[in-house]
């Protein structure tokens, strides 16, 4: 089988920083703590998040580091931190990130309920989930399914609906999400889950 999996570890990082900072302007005020980002790829938008965010210690997991580019990268002034780790087993404490980044990832990880679960899980009380994926409802949606699982990319890929991702997180512990598109009839949904805070005000 063909594998895209080389030509992409050589490409430029398709989450472009333009998208990431259409996600972080429309986030909530947030609470003090780290953030989380599930999925550092080649590791530019761990960088990205580290000069967007300077006064917050950014922690950057993925499953592995093959793709993994530290020499092309520029952090802000607090150097992220780079754990080798599942999502569906975050070897984090509960209660710990302020927020957490799961950008163009979900699609293709394995426990999806136990990904949010998680996440969940790791967020302080008012913490903040920002993700983005394909729209499963979208016509790219089943042409983005086909090349990541013939590319060899990942065989686990799946473009979720806004629905399915909304239960996903209402059976983990999350009140209905806000959604964005950056693009009128955009591909990508981005999801604002945010935790009930402690006292529920």
């Amino acid at each position: 089988m063909l594998s895209l999996k080389p030509l992409f570890a050589r490409l430029p990082m398709a989450r472009s920083t333009r998208a990431y900072a259409f996600g972080l302007e429309r986030l909530p005020r947030l609470h003090p703590g780290p953030v989380l980002e599930i999925g550092t790829g080649q590791g530019f938008s761990t960088a990205f998040l580290s000069r967007a965010l300077p006064d917050r210690q950014i922690v950057g997991i993925d499953i592995t580091y093959e793709c993994f580019k530290p020499d092309r990268l520029a952090f802000g002034p607090r150097r992220p931190w780079f754990v080798q780790a599942s999502a569906p087993a975050l070897p984090f404490s509960d209660n710990t990130f302020a927020l957490t980044t799961l950008v163009m990832t979900f699609h293709c990880l394995p426990e999806p309920q136990q990904v949010f679960r998680e996440i969940f899980r790791v967020l302080k009380p008012g913490g903040v989930l920002l993700m983005a994926d394909v729209d499963g409802h979208h016509r790219i949606a089943p042409w983005f399914e086909r090349v990541e699982h013939w590319g060899g990319i990942s065989s686990l890929t799946r473009a979720y609906t806004p629905e399915e991702i909304t239960a996903l997180g209402a059976e983990a512990g999350f009140p209905p999400p806000q959604t964005h598109y950056r693009k009128p009839n955009g591909f990508m949904v981005w999801y604002l889950f945010q935790k009930e805070p402690a006292n529920h005000d």
